[in-house]
C-alpha cells in the first residue's frame, strides 16, 4: 500500500526485548498493526503514540450451526491468545465470526470481524505449464495425511510444509492443476491460505470452512465431504478442464470483489476514523468458562 500511505514493515521474533522495538516507536505511524499482538510486550506498546490494532488470524474455538467446534489445537491457540487482555490496544478484530460467541462468553470486548484480505499485485494468475496435479502448503498431520497418502499414490502431488509465500509460492500455486485445503484437525475451520490460492487463480477442493459470505462452495470453490468423495472430484476435475475454468473464472472475480487487500485496509481505517467499531476492552475474567476450556486441554494431553 506505499502508493497510498507511508508505510513500512517491521519483523517481530518472540523473544524481543522492549528496547527492540525503539524503531518502530520512532517511526511514529498513526496506525500499526500487529499480528499476533498477544506476545508483545506490554512496555513497548505503551510507548507507541499511535492507534494499535491487533489483527488475529488463529483458528479458535467456534460455534457452528449451535455446535462448537474445537480441537486441542484451536484450544491451545485461544488459551495463548487470552493474553491480549492485559495489552494496550486500541482495537481487535479477529478474522471468523464463528469464534465471536467464545469472546462474548470469555468477557473479550473483540471491535469486530476483519477477513483476512489479499495482496492481488502478488497473489495472481500467472500462465504457466502445469506441472502437478495436486498442490498443498501446509504442515503435514496425521489428520491430512489420511486424505492425502491415496492421492500421493495416485497423482503428482507437491506438498509443501511451511517456509514459502510470496511470489514463490505463487508460482508453486499457478503450476498445480488443483489446490487442496485440508484443516490440520477433524475440526470446521477457515484457512486464509483459501482466498490465497483462489486469488491466483487456482481450482481448490476443500474441506467444509467456517460459514461466510464471502467464499461460495459449488461456486467459487468445491467442498468434499470424506476421503472417498476428495478422491472422486480429483479424478473428476483433473479430466474435465472447461468444469475447473468455469469455477476458477467464478472465484476470480469474487477475490477482487471481497479480499483486495488495498480497498479493506483503507475501509477499515475508515472505519474506525468513523467510529464504526468498538474499542477493545473487557468485561472481567470469565473463570469458569477458562477454567473449562483448560480441562478440556488437560483431558486431550492424557488421550
Amino acid at each position: 500500500m506505499d502508493d497510498i500511505f507511508e508505510t513500512r514493515e517491521f519483523l517481530f521474533q518472540f523473544d524481543m526485548r522492549e528496547e527492540d522495538f525503539d524503531e518502530l516507536v520512532n517511526f511514529e505511524a498513526d496506525y500499526n498493526f500487529f499480528f499476533r499482538g498477544e506476545f508483545f510486550p506490554e512496555p513497548a506498546l505503551r510507548r507507541i503514540k499511535g492507534v494499535k490494532i491487533a489483527l488475529s488470524s488463529e483458528p479458535f474455538p467456534r460455534k457452528i450451526d449451535g455446535k462448537w467446534e474445537y480441537t486441542l489445537d484451536s484450544v491451545r491457540r485461544y488459551l495463548a491468545f487470552r493474553k491480549i487482555r492485559d495489552k494496550s490496544f486500541d482495537y481487535a478484530f479477529h478474522y471468523d465470526l464463528s469464534s465471536m460467541p467464545l469472546f462474548e462468553k470469555d468477557g473479550l470486548v473483540i471491535s469486530g470481524e476483519f477477513v483476512f484480505p489479499v495482496a492481488l499485485d502478488i497473489y495472481r494468475p500467472a500462465q504457466e505449464e502445469k506441472k502437478w496435479s495436486l498442490f498443498f502448503i501446509g504442515r503435514s498431520s496425521k489428520y491430512r495425511e489420511k486424505f492425502f497418502m491415496p492421492l500421493k499414490h495416485q497423482f503428482t502431488f507437491l506438498h509443501i510444509a511451511h517456509g514459502i509465500w510470496g511470489p514463490e509460492l505463487v508460482e508453486y500455486i499457478n503450476r498445480s492443476k488443483i489446490c487442496l485445503n485440508i484443516h490440520a484437525a477433524k475440526e470446521v475451520s477457515w484457512e486464509p491460505r483459501m482466498q490465497m490460492m483462489l486469488a491466483c487463480g487456482a481450482f481448490v477442493i476443500s474441506e467444509k470452512i467456517s460459514p461466510n459470505p464471502y467464499l461460495r462452495s459449488g461456486i467459487d470453490y468445491v467442498e468434499f465431504s470424506d476421503a472417498r468423495d476428495l478422491q472422486d472430484k480429483v479424478a473428476y476435475y483433473l479430466t474435465h478442464d472447461k468444469d475447473r475454468e468455469e469455477i476458477v473464472e467464478n472465484a476470480k472475480c469474487r477475490v477482487r470483489e471481497q479480499f483486495d487487500s488495498k480497498r479493506k485496509f483503507v475501509a477499515l481505517i475508515d472505519g474506525i476514523i468513523d467510529g464504526r467499531y468498538s474499542i477493545f476492552s473487557t468485561n472481567g475474567p470469565a473463570n469458569s468458562f477458562m477454567n473449562a476450556l483448560a480441562f478440556i486441554a488437560r483431558c486431550f494431553r492424557k488421550l
